[in-house]
């Protein structure tokens, strides 16, 4: 008490003495720390560390300074004292007392101060959380430092739970950081050098890096840190590991410092950068953590550029160096150098660089793309991209060479930087390359192929890039995009398009539309305005001609692709210029590739075309009648030469190339007009051109022909029959050609051949429009036999009919036409019209005949055909009689069989809906309602009555009158009875909704979702036109409209989903921005932002639907509101939380299990939402904290009330995941929720536990597993559980607050809790909270302990082991009243009538107080519970509870002190009062208890630790208060265990020996103790009387008793015994097992009572001669006779009776009693044994104790007859085998023998 009352004062005086004071007072503190008791939480309350922080200060200052303290070594050879790691010399002198403190030199004493310290440092008690914060950090740093002590682990230990069990540090604190800095670097206290502190040691050094790089704080000082982060990596004695933290402290640093002292640093830094790159070169031997290393430095290269830019903007250096350093360094180092490289990227970003950083920079990075390492060429790109403006050319010419590198990764990198991003486009802010600058700088670098430099040696063509193919086709198509998107943009004022249609710029394909043909053209045309531009790109796509080692033929279709557009849309001049070209045009006709073929020839085409329309007036004609005709000869020749493998290609080639010609030729006759007689040899090659092309048709379709030649010749004759030959004098083979068109097409093995046939039919029909209705027979006779696989076929005939009806008005036949001058122009306008009669003809086919046919086949081609014609022939005039027809056909096949048909007809209604007028609008929305059903009534007597000008008026008022417009269950049905598709259901459901339903026709254009559409034939059909006119008829409807239409694009069924979709994303697409609006009116531009706007709505739209009857609708409302609410402002959600968590349950317990699952995906993307926005954010947010809270207000106990404790299973799986989730993420706002969340989590954990554990709690045995391993498993889940994890969570925001709110909860589970994982999980809940909130569990520790004390005795071994272990947290908190009740309480438990296990929670609870608050323990001496339980304990007959006990009673005696009389008055209490008990295992215990408190005070006798009045006093109160009670307790009849009573009467009797016999009242005692082993001796089984001979060895032994008269007849009697047992087992049955068994324990009673018949002989006196003589001769017959070890205790007693014969022979000189022959014989007879070495070694004691008494003995002839048979004897162990014996014997024969006559 008095070492503990001095602490306060020296640390008083520590802080106000002087240094030269400073080693007295240190050494005096730490010595009362470690001489005195271990400091109880209340001693540590009261030094009041909040009032007089100086004492804390004081304390932690010299603790930290104790931790860095190493026993020091021996001196330096100058004499110097070595000073540990962090200290000054006058630190560590004022530590160690200089030199004379014991802990100087002794470790083991220096590892005691330090647990006492660390014990105090880290307590909770002396430091609360009411503390300064400067204190705070400073206890913190020297626990860490105690947590690093490299030498005792158990410091350390204890260091790391502390500082675990403090609440977190203010890492911007800056007292911390210059503390931090302090001990890193070291410093001066004192003027003079011993004031010197060196740094800490490497591994404290590594502990506070973790500090420093978390603190923004740490990075203000450049000074400070900068040095450090030099030491770190260049200091002495740094470790491999503390440069990798001083290398991360640096990236943090450079990241989080002020940009001023970046730049101040950036030298110094770029210093320490380089140099340890330098220092560290890789080799092939590296280790990882130097390759760490190195990767670190490279990244802070990079980061250190980023902040500073004109590191890498003043030269190139720095980025050279990272660049080279990919060769050099390691595989896993370059994923490092990549990220330091990436990060310098941003110094290049929106900067300007300057001219020699412009001529520089890209020459490295075209030199890094050769680089074999593919980050290095990675990064140049990246650089290439991101470095450069787009307009740059040489950096777009990096990525042109980078498409061709081999890394995929590479390749998609740079053709995203090639690609001309759409919105780019439209944006005039965003600059691209001008065509001249890009066309010029490309053209230059394909200027020696474009010269014709075939010469080139292999090496020059490699380092011109150019050649290579890739490269070149990526500079193609860089230059055509940028052409497409030059033209659109000078349209752009007069546009408006969807983004999505300007995909086309970037896709590099023939070109479709008329937009995409209109912009190039554009483009093309503004080439003329630059000088020599167009030529140029003439070169650049002609190039491939002149290059003949350019075999690539992607690259030459490519190529050719181009060169046509420019020929085809460009000026007609560019067409001039080629002309002299055209044998390379030729040359290319010969090639593998189809493409390469059929472009050469459009370009042939054209060519010929424009020139021969040029040179028609002229007069020297001698090229069209002389080379061409040659030309067209050779072709012909070619084209008709019999067919073989090797000239398969160039006949194909030869027969295009015929048709493209004779194409362009007869178009410039008829462009003309001319009969010119001068070109009669021309004219007279196209005939026989004519005639070869029928031929080869009607030739076809002979097996012999291969089908790409049979697909060549119809693709020549479609060329040539597309113009009317008849107007130029041609013979008329139209239906010869016909003919064979239609034969070819009737054989569907070949597809292509199919496609080309339907194509020459159509061409034909559009030459000859008389031939089209023959066309028309064939494809309607045809289209009944096409199968469900070749529906593609249904699209390729519309396509043929739209073509063959349109004429040159179809898209399909003007995507065909290349020539320069348009269709009008070459064969009148007339000519262009589109065929009137045939169009006739098929409608009627189709109304009358196909739309009502049973075949499903032909409705899908009436719905297709109809379609194709529609959408490829635009505003043709020939259709308007027939809108009203087709509409009627058309809406009869929406409620076809197939889907297919269906969705045609759909678009095709869309579209004839355009195409009328107001009147015909009216009527089709009426006969539209009409076929779909429902109460149409009162609107079809409007229309009878008023005509179609009522009908939508009427529509509209039975909308407003809530009459239904289509019944739910009664909609219209097909002829055949099926119902009509729910699709088009929906979409005039979502119309009605509108008020408006004339508006479904807008609808069902949009919806598509039939996956044909996906195909080739079915993406033709765009909908840019119907977009824009649905817009404006929608618009006025948008408030009504979109909260229904946002549900409906989350239908279940596969059809209305993507048919809403197509509908929303049609009319809510990106360019909607750029539409008309009315005037006032503001149109949502996204589909998130029409969320937004039209929030409330879609919110009351999604949940009303939630709870209708429908299913699908059910569902659907799911689905809309999870992607509402997903990156949905909470501002906006917060309103309907409660309904949406509560639709959200219903729909997850939903009967439809697509319902629960729609269910379950929206709890999911609530519980996502929910998640993210009541995580706290990095910096404060007042108003971020509120919405928080009240959103957590809102959920959180939602989900504890309805959702966990709901009755559906996955409505409480999915609530407790995420109220596991908030308790995670969720952190100071879950303060107010922390009870509730508790309480419910708890309770979870038995509601939750898995099925299979509450069956095997029943059925345990029957599957082989006990309780106690079911529970344990049990106990582990529950251990593991997530739940469990969750609570740990939550308790760190426990408030005083909410802790009072908390207790009688957790009360309530403790008393009434149900289940195991519940209580157990209560148990743990009360430990976390006494580790990590000791000062809010403090004030309410006594009602807890109540609580658990009635849960005590609970049926789980475990569950009561968990509770034993809260109440040893608890304990050291509870009032000493509420303490002393525990352990009263504890005591009633152990000896009431409970089972044993129960019993032991008494043991356990003791083992958990002694563990954790032992000094409160001791605090209490006397009463139940205290020393006399815990040491009763010990000794309980179950081991379990005994170790338990006995582990509590190891921590307890530590402070009991010596032993006094009250102390062993009170040890003594239980024991005596449970001496006779009546149950007998008490009375054991209580036996083994008083036996060893006698040994120990026998010990404390012994010792002489204590002095002699205080051990007398011991031995007296001893005797007096036990000998008597013992004596009573061996009264009576036998009993199991009463051996262990006699055992304790005789060890405290052996240990009061002297006491008795000094107290006159205790000296009956002896013949008390002698009677009662007499007495027991005589009755009982062999075993009992072995026990009672072993307590009477031990009283023989212990006291000098003489014993012999009383006891030496039971003695004998026992002993005598040898021969019934050796008679009886010679007799005994072999199957005798009884016997056998006891046999075994008679022997063992016999040795014993010899041994005991040796300890009885008498010291003082003589026995007499007849008792000598007695006993000899039975010892001599059993030495003879007996077994080994009765052999050994006959013959050991015999030595013992010769020795007291001998004696009494010195004494007397009276005749030797005893026959010694005998004896010598028995010897001899033992010397003989062989098999026992114990038996001949006690022979030969027995033979020297003889041999002693002859040499005395007078001489007389029995004498001499002893000495001769002593000497045989002795002949005997001569000869003994084991050498111990013999040199023995050797010994005793020169000894003895020499002393006798």
């Amino acid at each position: 008490t008095q070492l503990v009352a001095a602490i306060p004062l020296l640390l008083d005086g520590i802080h106000l003495r002087p240094n030269s004071q400073q080693p007295l007072l240190i050494t005096s503190l730490l010595t009362a720390m470690l001489n005195g008791p271990e400091l109880t939480e209340r001693q540590l309350q009261e030094f009041d560390f909040i009032k007089n922080t100086h004492r804390a200060t004081a304390l932690i200052n010299v603790a930290r300074d104790l931790f860095l303290f190493n026993a020091v070594q021996p001196k330096k050879e100058g004499g110097q004292v070595p000073v540990s790691a962090g200290l000054s010399l006058e630190r560590q002198s004022a530590l160690n007392n200089n030199g004379k403190a014991p802990w100087t030199s002794d470790k083991a004493i220096l590892e005691q101060v330090k647990q006492r310290m660390v014990q105090l440092i880290g307590s909770g008690a002396a430091f609360p959380t009411e503390i300064p914060e400067s204190i705070h950090e400073q206890r913190a740093l020297a626990l860490v430092c105690a947590s690093c002590d490299p030498y005792f682990q158990k410091v350390s230990d204890r260091g790391k739970d502390a500082l675990k069990r403090m609440r977190p540090i203010d890492y911007e604190s800056e007292t911390l950081v210059s503390s931090i800095f302090a001990m890193l670097l070291g410093g001066t206290i004192a003027s003079d050098a011993v004031g010197v502190r060196s740094p800490v040691n490497a591994t404290t050094k590594l502990k506070l890096f973790s500090y420093l790089n978390k603190s923004v704080k740490a990075t203000a000082s450049f000074q400070q840190w900068i040095r450090v982060v030099s030491d770190s990596l260049f200091g002495s004695g740094v470790t491999v590991k503390l440069r990798q933290q001083g290398m991360s402290f640096m990236l943090w640093a450079i990241e989080k410092a002020p940009s001023s002292q970046v730049d101040q640093a950036s030298p110094l830094l770029l210093q320490l950068i380089q140099r340890t790159l330098s220092e560290h070169t890789p080799t092939g031997t590296s280790s990882l953590s130097e390759d760490q290393l190195r990767g670190s430095a490279y990244l802070a290269y990079g980061i250190l550029a980023k902040r500073v830019p004109s590191l890498a903007l003043d030269n190139l250096e720095h980025l050279q160096a990272l660049f080279g350093a990919f060769v050099n360094e390691t595989v896993g180092v370059r994923s490092s150098i990549q990220e330091g490289l990436l990060a310098m990227l941003s110094a290049y970003k929106n900067v300007r660089l300057s001219q020699q950083l412009q001529n520089l920079l890209p020459a490295l990075l075209q030199s890094q793309l050769k680089s074999p390492v593919y980050q290095a060429r990675y990064c140049a790109l990246r650089y290439a991209i991101s470095a450069f403006p787009f307009a740059d050319m040489e950096a777009r010419w990096l990525c042109i060479l980078g498409v061709a590198d081999a890394k995929h990764e590479i390749q998609q990198l740079a053709r995203s930087g090639l690609a001309i991003k759409p919105s780019a486009v439209l944006e005039r802010s965003c600059k691209l390359p001008t065509l001249d600058v890009a066309i010029s700088f490309v053209h230059n670098k394909a200027q020696h192929i474009i010269a014709g430099s075939q010469a080139l040696v292999p090496e020059a063509r490699t380092a011109a890039n150019i050649a290579n193919p890739i490269v070149f086709c990526s500079a193609l198509d860089f230059c055509r995009s940028l052409l497409l998107a030059t033209g659109i943009r000078k349209q752009s004022d007069s546009l408006v398009v969807e983004l999505t249609d300007l995909e086309f710029i970037n896709k590099h394909e023939a070109l479709l539309s008329e937009l995409q043909r209109q912009s190039m053209q554009i483009a093309l045309s503004s080439l003329d305005t630059h000088d020599n531009l167009s030529s140029l790109w003439l070169d650049l796509v002609g190039a491939v001609l002149w290059d003949t080692c350019t075999d690539d033929a992607t690259t030459v279709s490519k190529a050719l692709m181009y060169l046509v557009e420019a020929l085809s849309l460009g000026p007609q001049a560019l067409s001039h210029v080629f002309f002299d070209n055209q044998q390379l045009l030729l040359s290319r006709l010969d090639t593998h590739n189809y493409k390469v073929q059929l472009y050469a020839a459009q370009a042939l085409s054209i060519v010929y075309y424009a020139k021969l329309l040029a040179e028609l007036g002229s007069l020297d004609l001698t090229f069209w009648n002389e080379q061409l005709v040659q030309q067209l000869h050779d072709l012909l020749a070619t084209a008709t030469a019999p067919i073989t493998p090797k000239t398969l290609d160039k006949q194909q080639g030869a027969i295009v190339a015929l048709g493209y010609i004779s194409h362009g030729l007869v178009a410039a006759f008829l462009t003309k007009k001319s009969s010119n007689l001068e070109l009669a040899k021309l004219k007279q090659a196209v005939t026989d051109i004519y005639a070869a092309l029928l031929r080869g048709l009607q030739a076809a379709n002979e097996p012999a022909v291969h089908p790409d030649i049979a697909s060549a010749w119809c693709t020549a004759a479609s060329e040539v029959y597309r113009l009317d030959s008849l107007a130029i004098g041609q013979l008329d083979t139209a239906e010869q050609a016909m003919a064979a068109a239609v034969k070819l097409a009737t054989d569907p093995s070949a597809p292509k051949v199919y496609e080309e046939a339907l194509r020459l039919m159509s061409d034909i029909a559009v030459g000859r429009a008389d031939m089209a209705g023959s066309m028309i027979e064939f494809l309607y006779s045809t289209a009944g036999s096409t199968t469900s696989k070749q529906l593609d076929k249904h699209f390729k005939s519309g396509e043929a009919l739209a073509r063959a009806l349109g004429c040159f008005r179809c898209t399909l036949v003007r995507a065909d036409w290349v020539l320069p001058n348009e269709p009008a122009q070459v064969v009148g306008k007339q000519a262009v019209d589109a065929n009137q009669a045939a169009v006739d003809q098929l409608f009627t086919k189709i109304t009358t005949e196909m739309a009502k046919s049973t075949k499903i086949q032909e409705r899908q081609a009436a719905a297709i055909w109809t379609l194709t014609v529609i959408q490829s022939c635009p505003g043709l005039e020939a259709l308007s009689p027939w809108l009203s027809k087709l509409h009627t056909s058309l809406s009869m096949l929406l409620s076809d069989r197939s889907e297919l048909t269906q969705e045609v007809a759909s678009r095709a209604l869309g579209l004839l809906y355009n195409m009328g007028d107001a009147s015909l609008k009216e009527d089709m929305v009426f006969s539209l309602i009409s076929l779909f059903g429902g109460n149409a009534g009162s609107s079809r007597r409007a229309a009878a009555d008023g005509g179609s000008a009522d009908v939508q008026q009427a529509l509209r008022r039975q909308i407003q009158s809530d009459e239904p417009l289509l019944e739910q269950e009664s909609l219209g049905q097909t002829p055949d009875g099926h119902a009509v598709n729910t699709t088009y259901k929906s979409i005039l459901s979502l119309a009605s909704d509108m008020q408006n339903p004339s508006l479904v026709y807008q609808f069902m254009q949009l919806a598509t979702h039939t996956a044909m559409w996906n195909s080739r034939c079915g993406a033709a059909y765009g909908m840019a036109n119907i977009i824009e006119q649905a817009r404006g008829a929608i618009q006025p409807y948008m408030k009504s409209m979109v909260p229904k239409l946002y549900r409906y694009t989350f239908d279940p069924s596969p059809q209305t989903q993507a048919a809403m979709k197509s509908i929303w994303s049609a009319l809510l697409g990106p360019s909607f921005q750029r539409s008309a609006l009315t005037e006032g009116e503001t149109m949502p531009t996204s589909g998130a932002s029409v969320v937004e706007q039209y929030w409330d709505a879609i919110m009351e739209e999604c949940l009303a639907s939630m709870g209708q009857r429908e299913w699908k609708v059910r569902e659907s409302g799911c689905n809309a509101l999870a992607s509402a609410i997903l990156g949905a402002d909470p501002e906006l959600v917060v309103p309907y939380l409660d309904r949406i968590w509560q639709m959200s349950f219903r729909a997850l317990d939903d009967i439809k299990s697509s319902v629960r699952e729609a269910g379950l995906n929206m709890c999911q993307s609530m519980a996502n939402a929910t998640v993210t926005w009541c995580t706290p954010s990095s910096a404060e947010s007042k108003s971020h904290d509120q919405q928080a809270q009240a959103i957590m207000a809102s959920v959180v106990p939602f989900l504890v009330d309805k959702g966990v404790g709901s009755d559906a299973e996955d409505v409480r799986t999915f609530s407790m995941g995420l109220l596991l989730k908030l308790c995670r993420t969720s952190g100071r706002y879950l303060s107010s929720f922390v009870p509730v969340i508790i309480e419910r989590l708890i309770e979870s954990l038995s509601d939750m536990e898995s099925q299979t554990a509450n069956y095997l709690t029943f059925h345990a045995e029957g599957h082989g597993i006990s309780q106690e391993q079911l529970e344990s498993i049990r106990l582990s889940a529950v251990k593991s559980s997530p739940i469990m994890q969750g609570i740990e969570m939550v308790l760190e925001y426990l408030t005083p607050k909410s802790m009072e709110d908390l207790v009688p909860k957790l009360q309530n589970i403790i008393r009434h809790g149900l289940g195991l994982p519940a209580r157990a999980g209560c148990a743990r809940t009360v430990v976390v909270l006494c580790v990590k909130k000791v000062e809010l569990v403090r004030p309410f520790a006594s009602t807890l302990v109540k609580a658990i004390s009635g849960s005590l005795t609970e049926s789980s071994a475990f569950q009561r082991q968990a509770w034993a272990t809260a109440i040893g947290y608890m304990a050291s908190m509870l009032s000493p009243k509420m303490f002393g009740n525990l352990l009263k309480h504890l005591e009633k438990i152990y000896f009431d009538k409970y089972s044993d296990d129960v019993r032991g929670v008494s043991g356990q609870v003791l083992e958990q107080l002694a563990q954790r608050c032992p000094e409160r323990l001791r605090e209490v001496t006397t009463g139940p519970g205290t020393v006399s339980f815990v040491y009763f304990g010990r000794w309980d007959a179950s081991k379990i509870i005994g170790v338990a006990f006995e582990n509590a009673w190891h921590e307890y005696i530590i402070g009991l002190g010596k032993l006094t009389s009250d102390g062993l008055l009170e040890m003594l209490r239980l024991p005596l009062a449970h001496i006779a008990d009546d149950s007998w295992p008490c009375r054991i215990q209580s036996a083994k208890a008083i036996s060893d408190i006698a040994n120990m005070v026998d010990r404390e006798a012994r010792s002489g630790d204590s002095s002699s009045q205080t051990c007398s006093a011991s031995i007296r109160t001893l005797a007096d208060t036990t000998l008597l009670e013992l004596i009573s307790a061996l009264h009576g009849r036998l009993w199991p265990g009463k051996e262990h009573v006699l055992g304790a009467l005789v060890k405290v009797y052996v240990v009061c020996a002297d006491a008795v016999a000094d107290n006159e009242e205790l000296s009956p005692t002896t013949d008390a103790v002698c009677g009662i082993l007499l007495k027991e001796l005589k009755h009982g089984e062999v075993s009992y009387r072995r026990e009672v001979l072993k307590h009477y060895c031990i009283l023989a032994k212990g006291t000098n008793l003489d014993m012999f008269n009383q006891m030496s007849g039971a003695l004998l009697q026992q002993i005598e015994q040898y021969g019934s047992i050796a008679s009886n087992s010679d007799a005994m049955d072999v199957d005798d097992d009884e016997h056998a068994l006891k046999r075994p324990q008679q022997l063992m009673l016999v040795a014993a009572a010899i041994e005991a018949m040796q300890l009885t002989l008498p010291s003082g006196r003589y026995l007499g001669d007849s008792a000598t003589k007695q006993l000899a001769s039975v010892l001599q017959g059993i030495a003879l006779t007996g077994v080994w070890n009765i052999r050994v205790a006959s013959l050991e007693c015999l030595t013992a009776l010769v020795g007291h014969c001998a004696r009494e022979l010195e004494h007397t000189c009276f005749e030797f009693a005893v026959d010694i022959a005998p004896i010598l014989e028995a010897v001899k007879a033992c010397a003989t044994d062989g098999k026992y070495v114990s038996v001949r070694t006690a022979a030969l004691d027995t033979l020297e104790a003889v041999l002693c008494v002859v040499s005395k003995y007078p001489e007389d002839s029995r004498a001499k007859c002893w000495r001769e048979g002593a000497k045989c004897a002795l002949n005997l162990f001569l000869k003994d085998p084991v050498p111990s014996i013999s040199d023995r014997a050797k010994g005793i024969l020169d000894v003895s023998f020499k002393t006798l006559p």
